[in-house]
């Protein structure tokens, strides 16, 4: 059985970041305390680290909530703060969000050991200690090799997007299989560089930009991001797909990709 993939030229990035912001403005307050409830959930497991295996197992459920207030919206409902949690309580979803986030653990303990065994001899120079600041700075350069950062920021790349677009797949589109759902978001990335490499210009210049303000402006350029990103997932994993210059359908086999389900 084949399913279709959604691929949209480079300005469908820029229409993503609009359509966020329109329906962000509908209730922006709401918006910026659900992406800031995200926010302080993953800072408490920084400070208290007992709690960084309860953080990591509830953002997915965040994630997934934030998403369903956006569907919400979309179709002229009212959201609220407390929306955030309903994924906790949703039947039929749950534990495939508790899969994923197990699968997200795993890959991020996967991600932790590469990076100290790439980078084992810069952690032990700044951890000398009573060394001066300049010459640690310099010894820890020259311990880093290119090639080792080129091949974790490959590592981190492919761990980034293999997970982007699994919450809502495992969420709204009901995907049990967990791998299968990392490779369909691989693909989306495959498929759809462009507009999305576009959409996180965008977002990474306006990050910059906010460094000016001291990161204020994040407050509401986060949650808009967030919003966009749902916005692209909408488009490009939309069953049905209306004829256009400006799209073009790429069907998938089941081999590679896993069906769509209904």
């Amino acid at each position: 059985m084949s399913t279709q993939l959604r691929i949209f030229k480079a300005d469908a990035g820029l229409k993503w970041l609009k359509a966020g912001w329109l329906i962000f403005k509908t209730q922006p307050a709401t918006f910026i305390f659900m992406h800031l409830f995200i926010g302080i959930v993953g800072l408490l497991s920084l400070f208290l680290p007992l709690l960084q295996v309860v953080a990591a197992l509830a953002t997915p459920f965040l994630t997934a909530g934030f998403y369903q207030a956006v569907l919400s919206k979309q179709q002229g409902g009212k959201i609220m703060l407390a929306d955030i949690l309903k994924p906790f309580t949703a039947k039929g979803n749950r534990l495939g969000l508790l899969r994923l986030a197990l699968y997200q653990m795993g890959a991020g303990i996967l991600m932790a050991l590469l990076a100290n065994g790439l980078f084992a001899d810069a952690v032990a120079v700044m951890s000398q200690p009573g060394l001066d600041p300049n010459v640690a700075l310099e010894q820890m350069l020259d311990s880093i090799s290119g090639a080792n950062v080129i091949l974790f920021f490959m590592a981190m790349l492919i761990y980034l997007t293999a997970f982007a677009y699994a919450v809502p797949l495992v969420y709204f589109r009901k995907e049990t299989r967990i791998l299968t759902a990392l490779k369909k978001s691989l693909m989306v990335f495959y498929h759809n560089i462009l507009p999305l490499g576009v959409f996180g210009l965008i977002c990474a210049l306006f990050m910059a930009l906010s460094m000016f303000l001291s990161f204020l402006p994040l407050l509401i350029l986060m949650p808009i991001c967030y919003i966009s990103f749902f916005v692209s997932y909408q488009a490009i994993f939309m069953p049905v797909v209306p004829p256009s210059d400006d799209i073009n359908v790429k069907p998938l086999s089941s081999e590679t990709s896993g069906r769509f389900d209904a």
